[in-house]
Parts: structure tokens; C-alpha cells; sequence
């Protein structure tokens, strides 16, 4: 049987048999992987967003930070403590740099610390959340500006907390 190589510069190929088509399944291989790993989204890392990090430090106004303002509308990681309230909200909670009690009477929410994420939690929609007093790591989508609550809570930085099938990137 005849022997040939097909770049004679690459010594490190095994001869085949001439006329042979033993390319055809690394070919195949190759496609079906690429394939494979194209299906899946490649997971980037979550930027995590700290409450230091929420206001620009320099000023003595509260002027939201340029990390703050990039990242709106992206799914990011915040860690922090609930807010005990007297009155919570119904399906959601204010996230807080560090432990804080709310007595809400005639103040609304003076209490909470100008740092305060309304964490919005969609599958306990009109629910009472109940209250952790454990740090607590949420993720999910960044909202800014601010908006009337359907409670009369004026919020200005929300998190809409993830369900499973956005972390999973399907549709709701």
C-alpha cells in the first residue's frame, strides 16, 4: 500500500493510506463541539456592586457614582441586610448596608440610609417577605430613577430580584 503525506512540512502527522478520508470526523467532531459550546452562553462574571460604591464619595451631595450609572439596567450582585420595617412593603424589601430597623411612624422610610436598594422580589408579588436578620446576597437586574411604588414608596435604586428562568436566560 502507498503511503503519502499531505503537508510534508508537519512531521508530526501519522501517515494514512492515500485516498483516504480520515479528516472527516475530526471535521465532524470539531462542528459538533463548536456547536455544543455555542448553545451555551458563555458566562461572564457578575460585577458586584458595593454601597460604598453607590454615591460619588467627593462631593457632599448625593450624586450617583459613574460605576452606579454604568451599570443600570444589568444583572448585578449586591450583598447587604434587610431592613426590618414596622410597615414592609408587599413583595419587596430595602437592602441595606448593614443591619437597620425601621419604626415608621409619621417618618415613612427617614429611617432607612439614603444607600437603601428596594429589592423587588416578582414571585411574592402582594406578599409579606419575611424578615432576615442574615447578610443577605441578591442578584438581579439594576433599575434607576426614580418611580411611585404601588404602595405610595417613592424608590430610587431597585433590584429586580431574579427569578429562575432569567438566571437560566429564558423568557417570562
Amino acid at each position: 500500500m502507498f503511503f503519502e503525506r499531505r503537508n510534508p512540512s508537519i512531521d508530526s502527522l501519522p501517515l494514512r493510506p492515500a485516498g483516504t478520508a480520515s479528516w472527516r470526523p475530526w471535521v465532524f467532531a470539531f462542528v459538533v463541539a463548536f456547536a455544543v459550546n455555542a448553545e451555551e452562553p458563555t458566562k461572564a462574571p457578575l460585577p458586584t456592586l458595593a454601597f460604598t460604591e453607590l454615591f460619588e464619595s467627593k462631593t457632599s451631595e448625593l450624586k450617583a457614582s459613574h460605576k452606579l450609572l454604568s451599570l443600570a439596567g444589568q444583572r448585578v450582585r449586591v450583598v447587604g441586610f434587610m431592613a426590618k420595617m414596622e410597615i414592609a412593603p408587599k413583595g419587596a424589601f430595602y437592602l441595606t448596608p448593614r443591619p437597620v430597623s425601621c419604626d415608621e411612624e409619621g417618618g415613612g422610610t427617614a429611617d432607612l440610609p439614603p444607600e437603601a436598594i428596594y429589592v423587588i422580589v416578582r414571585s411574592q408579588a402582594d406578599r409579606d417577605i419575611p424578615h432576615s436578620s442574615r447578610a443577605l446576597e441578591v442578584t438581579g437586574r439594576l433599575e434607576l430613577g426614580y418611580r411611585l411604588e404601588a404602595d405610595g414608596r417613592a424608590t430610587h435604586i431597585r433590584l429586580l430580584l431574579d427569578q429562575p428562568q432569567d438566571v437560566l436566560g429564558q423568557a417570562h
